[in-house]
């Protein structure tokens, strides 16, 4: 034991508050574990206006986990080097301390509590050491919750493993923690406050003996505390389980639903009603009755189990029409909150729970979602993470607030929509714009089979809801918004669409590896396009070479995902095309924004970001965004990659950049482009390859948005490599490409205009007279003037600067050094033969869809009337330059 003399010299020196020298001041010094009275105790001390302290100290994360795994090491840590200034301190400003670092002093030798006594006493202080007490059982329950109340398991950094077994822990920290404490009432220096029903009757005595109030006193503020500060009730989960009997096999059934309640109350703080829904077919049978008789046996005898609700479903129906189990699941909800239930999940028998703390999880995720946006206790619905689909809200917890909204799990006016599919996803969404529907990433559980117990059958054929993609929004703004404290933060929904018919992983791992920004909730949905190249990836992946397309689409779902986003794989059952498949990826969203991207494309790290900073200041006028995609250019560019820049014909792509006071675009490429969503989808008239449909789109969702606009975002940027392949490659892509827009000239007359013929519909419409008056040698030199003509009128009357420049760029990505003019020339050449396969290509489109009328000799007004006079402009210019031809023409023929 410490010396006397050792303890004079650590004394520390008191603050002067009068308490200190001349006169004796008492201080009850609770070294009771806590929740076990102790803030009972603080607060009856209050009440008799005795200064009281109970606060635990804001700790390091490996501090704080020290304390529940290494108590006595914790504590010695402390006392050992502030420890005993802290304590002295604090009595001697205090009547009361407790909780904090007093809760661990047993876990000290009783020479510390010897020499706490002396330093105090040293300087007129008396310490009084009590414990209040109560059994370790009903200690760890209320541990329990306050470690969930109060996030300790987040804030000291639990694992997984020791999130399991935190029960254990404070149970060893309890059981040792009485024994200690025994042991030091043994010897006097502690008296025991047992914590029962009645502390009035048992406190006020001992705490008489202790203070200068008497038991009188002490029996009537602990009467009015015990009711104020009791804990609060733990709540009560409604687990809502369907389940399809073996009529000839009551074990069967039995031991499902017990291996079910038994994975439920591994988690001891769980309380729980259970609704099980039986088929009216099934109600009478003798597997009903065992499995009615067993839970009605388990409510008696289980703790846990508050009570057990019978729901007899609707009888099968005739004629092949579908059973609606989600009308069925809104019955059973109904019922659980009825009768108390803070939330409901939905359940089956088959489901195998793997997390043994998954009450306090979803306790935990509840309290959050309350705290972060200021509503209720139960509003939100946080999912179950089911390793057996991972990313999928397939098992969501629905607050109770969502029945005072509602009146239902299904919103009354939607109960028709939903038969046996899409409530969980339908449910997701509705809260996804609040955040208020998080994955409890712990919370784990394997869906089994989902039919038969010990059968693979489907219990019916699914019947998807229609439309619900497109209604959850309006369901969310008319009935959940309005419900929402006035400034309520609000997500932001875009999930990013990519069709792929190349599959190339590299391309598609810089999209679905993208940062998303706290402020925006996404899914990346790629849509394959081609099965062999989607096989041929997988096998790449996995080096099994035998594998089939749902397994292909899981194996390239779970490597995109790799970067912790929400990545969703769908394969077209046969090659559709661009649009096709863009539109299956829009059904499969279900978000307010579409961002639209190719597969070819390398985007910025930070996209979404300047997307989600530009949606976060429009409003409802604002159609969608437009994005760059640029092309990159370098000192050493290709010849036929110089060609393509300055034929113009990647104006488009760019035309972000170009956005000025005067000129919003009307329409971006499909490549970079954000759309608010609609009911509008692309129009598979269009090529395969594309070419048109993005015109198409932009102008048919502005239409839809009420004349909304689109805004450029040139920050919002994409890097597009260019098309691979030789000249004639590129100039077959542009050909193809011209085949699919020319259908535009069709669908939107209004948007053309006459002008003077370019050089196919100069070939093909002089063909008759050069038939009838030229034999094939001088047809083939005809034609062979013309293109010369061309080429010679292009380069003479076009801006040769200006193409330059386009080729050097612009902003940041702007290459300074320029190219020899022969370079430049030889450019300017290949750009006219791309031109020239363009115009071809779009001839033979019109040829091929007998467009005569709106179709040769017109023009399309790619500015959409953005431009003012373009059209007037351009047809002088083409005036000027066919005069030019047919001069430069007639000259050649003459000398020839």
């Amino acid at each position: 034991m410490t010396n006397t003399a050792t303890l004079l010299e650590r004394t520390p020196t008191l603050p002067a508050n009068g308490k200190g020298s001349s006169k004796e001041h008492t201080c009850v010094v609770n070294i009771g574990l806590y929740r076990s009275g102790t803030t009972t105790l603080a607060e009856a001390f209050s009440k008799l206006d005795l200064k009281a302290y109970s606060h635990f100290p804001s700790l390091p994360p490996d501090h704080l986990k020290k304390t529940l795994q290494d108590p006595q090491a914790a504590v010695q840590d402390w006392y050992s080097t502030v420890g005993l200034n802290e304590i002295l301190k604090l009595v001697s400003e205090h009547a009361y301390i407790c909780d904090g670092w007093v809760a661990l002093l047993p876990f000290l030798n009783r020479s510390a509590l010897e020499e706490i006594e002396l330093q105090a006493r040293a300087s007129s202080i008396q310490i009084k050491f009590v414990s209040t007490s109560r059994s370790v059982d009903e200690t760890v329950k209320s541990e329990l919750q306050h470690w969930v109340i109060h996030d300790l398991e987040r804030q000291s950094e639990l694992s997984f493993d020791e999130r399991c077994r935190l029960e254990d822990d404070l149970r060893i920290r309890a059981i040792q923690h009485q024994c200690l404490v025994k042991y030091l009432c043994s010897l006097g220096l502690v008296k025991l406050l047992p914590l029962s029903n009645s502390i009035q009757d048992n406190w006020p005595g001992i705490l008489s003996t202790i203070t200068d109030s008497s038991a009188l006193s002490w029996s009537k503020v602990l009467k009015d505390v015990g009711v104020c500060n009791s804990t609060p009730s733990l709540p009560i989960a409604g687990i809502l389980v369907t389940m399809r009997l073996q009529r000839n096999n009551t074990d069967v059934s039995t031991s499902s639903i017990k291996r079910l309640l038994g994975e439920i109350e591994k988690d001891h703080i769980c309380r729980y009603l259970l609704v099980l829904g039986i088929d009216a077919d099934e109600r009478n049978s003798d597997s009903a009755a065992a499995v009615i008789q067993h839970l009605n046996e388990h409510m008696e005898s289980s703790p846990q189990m508050r009570s057990f609700h019978l729901v007899t479903n609707p009888p099968r129906q005739l004629h092949g029409e579908p059973f609606a189990i989600c009308r069925v699941w809104d019955q059973m909800a109904v019922e659980a909150w009825t009768h108390g239930a803070d939330w409901v999940v939905l359940l089956g028998d088959d489901i195998e729970i793997t997390c043994p703390f998954h009450h306090r999880a979803f306790y935990r995720s509840f309290l959050d979602i309350s705290n972060r946006i200021n509503v209720p206790f139960g509003f939100g619905c946080p999912f179950w993470n089911d390793i057996s689909f991972p990313g999928f809200p397939t098992f969501p917890c629905v607050g109770k607030i969502h029945f005072n909204i509602f009146g239902g799990l299904i919103p009354e006016h939607r109960r028709e929509s939903f038969v046996n599919q899409d409530l969980d996803p339908y449910l997701h969404h509705l809260y996804l714009k609040l955040g208020a529907t998080p994955c409890v990433t712990d919370a784990t559980l394997r869906n089994g089979v989902g039919g038969n117990i010990g059968s693979s059958e489907a219990r019916y054929s699914r019947i998807p809801a229609r439309g619900w993609r497109d209604f959850v929004l309006e369901d969310y703004r008319t009935h959940l918004l309005p419900f929402m404290p006035e400034g309520t933060p609000q997500y932001i929904t875009v999930d990013v669409v990519v069709p792929s018919f190349r599959v190339r992983l590299d391309y598609l791992r810089s999209i679905c590896h993208l940062k998303v920004p706290a402020m925006i909730r996404t899914n990346f949905i790629i849509i394959i396009d081609n099965i062999d190249a989607l096989l041929r990836a997988a096998r790449d992946l996995t080096g099994d070479g035998d594998i089939t397309i749902s397994q292909a689409e899981d194996i390239l779902e779970r490597h995109l995902a790799m970067s912790g986003n929400v990545v969703r794989v769908r394969c077209n059952d046969s090659n559709l095309g661009a649009s096709a498949s863009r539109n299956r990826g829009i059904n499969e969203s279900a978000a307010e924004f579409i961002l639209n991207l190719d597969d070819d494309l390398i985007p910025d790290e930070d996209l979404l970001e300047q997307y989600g900073r530009k949606l976060s200041q429009i409003d409802d006028t604002v159609a969608g965004l437009v994005g760059l995609v640029r092309f990159p250019r370098t000192p050493d560019m290709p010849l036929r990659h110089a060609a393509v820049l300055m034929s113009y014909l990647t104006f488009m792509f760019e035309i972000a950049e170009q956005e000025s006071n005067m000129y919003t675009p009307a329409w971006g490429v499909t490549a970079n482009i954000l759309f608010r969503r609609t009911n509008i989808r692309f129009d598979p008239i269009y090529a395969k390859t594309g070419g048109g449909e993005d015109v198409d789109y932009s102008l048919r969702v502005t239409e839809a948005c009420n004349g909304g606009r689109l805004l450029a975002v040139p920050e919002a940027r994409v890097v597009h490599p260019f098309w691979p392949g030789s000249v004639f490659a590129l100039a077959s892509h542009f050909h193809n490409w011209a085949i699919g827009d020319g259908a535009l000239f069709q669908i939107f007359p209004e948007h053309t205009y006459w002008s003077f013929p370019n050089l196919p519909e100069t070939i093909l419409f002089t063909l008759p007279l050069c038939c009838l008056q030229m034999n094939y040698r001088q047809y083939f030199q005809f034609v062979s003037f013309s293109i010369a003509a061309d080429f010679v009128v292009d380069l003479v009357c076009d801006d040769y600067q200006h193409r330059i420049a386009v080729v050097q760029g612009i902003g940041k990505d702007r290459v300074k050094e320029k190219r020899g003019h022969l370079f430049y020339f030889f450019a300017h050449v290949l750009a006219n033969l791309f031109i020239l396969g363009l115009e071809f290509g779009r001839l033979r489109g019109h040829i091929v869809r007998c467009n005569f009328a709106h179709g040769p000799f017109r023009r399309f007004d790619w500015h959409i009337g953005r431009l003012p006079n373009a059209p007037n402009n351009f047809r002088k210019r083409e005036a000027h330059k066919f005069c030019f031809f047919v001069a430069i023409l007639s000259s050649i023929w003459y000398c020839a």
